[in-house]
């Protein structure tokens, strides 16, 4: 398949991050729930992180190629291209790289600018917390909406 124009890929970032953004926005929420860090569900904020999420999204998917960097990950694995282990290994560096700058970001938020915690010990504590459940999450819904999102996109611009 032929790579995508530019305008294709602000269409295809837009399609990936849709899902993405809330997935993480509500396991994140639901996971403080959990810890009893948060009294209850709340639309308004998971509207707020959503948002947040979505936009900080583009910007990594715009900005770091984190798609080469997966790319060449799987074929430094010597996984063929096209293959389920080579998507999956690709997965493992996109999905990093969007988990740790959202992570890093969204904690802060949440937890030191709404919660009014302390910076030390609470946000690094909150980030080691939420990383790994988070990260799980990410990897599972972009691995899914991977593929329907760029066709989607490649069809939107007749990339086809």
């Amino acid at each position: 398949m032929k790579p995508m124009s530019t305008k294709c890929k602000v269409i295809n970032t837009l399609i990936m991050n849709i899902p993405i953004a809330l997935f993480i926005s509500l396991a994140a929420q639901l996971l403080a729930i959990a810890a009893g860090e948060a009294p209850g569900f709340s639309f308004q904020l998971l509207a707020i992180n959503f948002c947040l999420a979505y936009v900080i999204s583009f910007i990594v998917g715009m900005c770091i190629p984190a798609v080469p960097w997966g790319l060449g990950f799987a074929k430094a694995c010597k996984a063929e291209p096209g293959s389920l282990k080579f998507g999956l290994l690709v997965n493992v560096i996109v999905n990093l790289v969007y988990v740790v700058v959202n992570c890093l970001i969204l904690t802060w938020f949440n937890v030191c600018l709404l919660g009014k915690a302390p910076f030390w010990p609470a946000y690094p504590m909150s980030v080691l917390k939420m990383f790994i459940p988070i990260y799980i999450v990410g990897y599972i819904v972009s691995f899914l909406w991977n593929r329907p999102a760029e066709k989607i996109a490649r069809k939107i611009c007749n990339e086809e």
